[in-house]
């Protein structure tokens, strides 16, 4: 009656009074004698040999970790070096695990300890910017109104759809680490977006003859124009770069907006007045 051979790395079917003799040497094996090596006479090349055989480990777990966050993939792959030396240093045989096991737990926490430290999982650098620049608006909209600014007024402020603003302040304000996996309760990168994203989605022939409408109007407004939607500048950084108030950019936007839906026609609906 066939059984299983269970000394054997994979399931190896015999029958009685067959003989198996073990294997000469298995991958468990190998990694054990390496890490013996290395710990017990410092013998450098085992562990070159060990990080060679656990290479792919590496660049996949470093890998995943730079496409969540936007990182530098060789930052993060350093990162994951540091974490084999310590599954190195700290496996023990005894406890049962095998050390790929081990070690890939361990690798994967001193990605996880490195993304705590500086606030960075799931936050591409172009959020973590946008962010600062909500922050501010924040700051400044409070001081002027006397109260904390709608969700609304601050999408106006630093040019994002509202639902844009709100992803951005769920990514941010999550106290827990975001999975990789995107599992429920991750931000909506996808969201977060400009609101020249909504006004200027026109075809070809009608950018053509938006372009020409833009002629028309004056320099300040043709200036203020290009900084808001192509620039992506807010009122407040238009006002700063060009002397003015928030409220008089506002108003120069607005009668802008306003002279260009007249020569566009009444039809032209995608060209609004944000906010």
């Amino acid at each position: 009656m066939p059984g299983w051979h269970m000394g054997a790395p994979y399931k190896v079917l015999h029958t009685p009074g067959m003989t198996i003799s073990p294997p000469v040497s298995t991958g468990k094996d190998r990694v054990f004698r390496l890490l013996e090596a290395y710990r017990e006479r410092g013998d450098r090349r085992a562990m070159e040999r060990i990080f060679t055989l656990h290479g792919g480990m590496l660049r996949r777990l470093a890998g995943r970790y730079a496409a969540a966050s936007g990182e530098p993939y060789e930052d993060l792959l350093q990162v994951a070096h540091l974490g084999l030396i310590k599954a190195i240093n700290g496996y023990k045989g005894e406890s049962g695990a095998q050390f790929g096991s081990y070690a890939y737990a361990t690798i994967d926490g001193e990605l996880r300890h490195y993304f705590r430290d500086t606030e960075l999982v799931r936050k591409p650098r172009w959020a973590r910017s946008l962010y600062a620049k909500l922050k501010e608006a924040n700051l400044r909209l409070t001081a002027k109104l006397g109260r904390p600014p709608l969700i609304e007024e601050l999408a106006e402020e630093v040019n994002v759809a509202p639902e844009g603003v709100l992803e951005l302040m769920k990514l941010f304000l999550e106290t827990d680490v975001v999975s990789l996996d995107g599992g429920e309760g991750s931000a909506d990168l996808s969201a977060i977006r400009s609101i020249r994203h909504e006004s200027f989605t026109l075809p070809v022939e009608d950018r053509i003859q938006l372009e020409q409408s833009l002629e028309s109007l004056t320099e300040l407004q043709r200036r203020i124009v290009h900084l808001f939607f192509y620039e992506d500048l807010s009122q407040t950084e238009i006002g700063g770069m060009l002397g003015l108030s928030q409220r008089k950019v506002s108003r120069a936007l607005a009668s802008a907006l306003k002279a260009l839906r007249g020569l566009y026609g009444a039809d032209g609906g995608s060209v609004e007045c944000p906010g």
